[in-house]
């Protein structure tokens, strides 16, 4: 009877030590909702499952851009022995996605006039131009204040020798599309570092340059 009584404290001792001696963990992913206050819940591409909740209470420390759906966050938690959620003991999330959601538009002197509202979870809806050149998703790059913008534009169509076409075919000529990547940096302007003054700059792989302001409605 003392035998087992003793293994019974030894099996309790050695499961407590095994729960000191558990470590923090990390992870990180895109957060998915933000509508109830007490949970944290992450996308983790690659990961199975995909989506990961966690607690979070008055000891989860907070830090980084704001907590808001689409923005990138890494969590620090303590695993957890049950079925019961992990607790959050960190949160960072990314400081770009708060500053650069919104609509952003060119000077109105501008010769290509840009209207552009970029949106949670890597979304544009694009008002101007409607056509020639189309900006289809954004993402972040995990520098701050840099984003990337993913697109196509509609080229002008090849044109044909006429020497090599048949009299009698018809050529009709048509525009070709051809996908695009540029670098957005936010910045801010020479009159100082507040939200009216901020500037997001488009830098294509030529070197242009085109610069876009927030839009106050």
């Amino acid at each position: 009877m003392k035998l087992r009584v003793a293994i019974y404290a030894l099996m309790v001792i050695l499961s407590l030590s095994c729960r000191k001696q558990q470590e923090p963990q990390s992870i990180a992913g895109y957060i998915i909702d933000t509508t109830n206050s007490n949970q944290i819940i992450l996308f983790v591409p690659d990961s199975i499952p995909a989506e990961r909740s966690y607690v979070v209470d008055d000891n989860t420390l907070f830090s980084g851009g704001t907590v808001m759906e689409g923005n990138i966050a890494e969590v620090i938690f303590l695993p957890s022995d049950d079925e019961t959620l992990p607790v959050a003991q960190s949160v960072m999330a990314d400081v770009t996605c708060p500053r650069i959601i919104g609509r952003w538009t060119t000077d109105k002197d501008d010769e290509l006039q840009i209207d552009l509202e970029l949106q949670p979870h890597g979304k544009i809806e694009q008002r101007r131009p409607d056509t020639v050149i189309s900006f289809e998703s954004w993402q972040l790059t995990g520098e701050e204040n840099i984003i990337t913008l993913h697109g196509s534009l509609s080229l002008p169509p090849v044109k044909v020798d006429s020497k090599k076409i048949k009299a009698d075919s018809v050529v009709i000529p048509t525009r070709q599309d051809k996908r695009f990547s540029v670098q957005a940096e936010l910045a801010y302007d020479e009159e100082g570092n507040t939200e009216q003054h901020k500037v997001l700059i488009i830098t294509t792989d030529k070197g242009r340059t085109s610069k876009l302001y927030p839009a106050w409605e």
